[in-house]
């Protein structure tokens, strides 16, 4: 069954009661405001501000409007960041994305509308994960996620594991 509300209202929060595991997939599609500076995805282990973050995707501008974006991967393991993986990404603001964040035995793997951005390895077990939360200058059109049922969106998204670059 799909999320289909009228509207995402951000902050977003939407519960992960089993945890996440390898073959398991977000969706998840909207706009970046023309004069959007940032906004981050977490899948949390709670929904308080210190608990673990497994992941934490961020999307980020620098200079003027057309510049490109980049996205950050890092976790949040008792009270402390790990050191972070920051790649340049296709996304421009004003303009809508389409963020696929598959999980493998080895990872996160993360695309933009069907292209492999990077990997970033487990720090802590997916499993863990219990919140999907998104917050930041962002209008979320969809979210659509397996562990609903979802099938999965069109094109092939299960990499084939080891391929692309891993953060430590």
């Amino acid at each position: 069954m799909a999320i289909v509300p009228d509207n995402f209202n951000i902050p977003f929060y939407r519960a992960i009661p089993q945890g996440l595991e390898p073959e398991s997939w977000v969706l998840l599609e909207g706009i970046i405001p023309p004069q959007g500076k940032r906004f981050y995805v977490d899948f949390a282990s709670r929904q308080v501000e210190e608990g673990n973050k497994p992941l934490r995707l961020t999307v980020s501008f620098e200079g003027p409007p057309s510049s490109p974006g980049w996205v950050t991967l890092n976790s949040f393991t008792d009270q402390q960041w790990g050191e972070g993986l920051t790649v340049m990404a296709p996304f421009r603001r004003g303009q809508e994305f389409r963020i696929q964040i598959i999980v493998t035995r080895m990872g996160y793997k993360i695309l933009e509308k069907d292209i492999s951005l990077c990997e970033f390895r487990h720090r802590l077990s997916p499993k863990s994960i219990r919140f999907l939360e998104i917050d930041g200058e962002v209008k979320l059109q969809n979210v659509a996620v397996s562990w609903e049922g979802n099938r999965a969106p069109r094109g092939r998204i299960l990499p084939t594991l080891g391929m692309g670059r891993y953060a430590r």
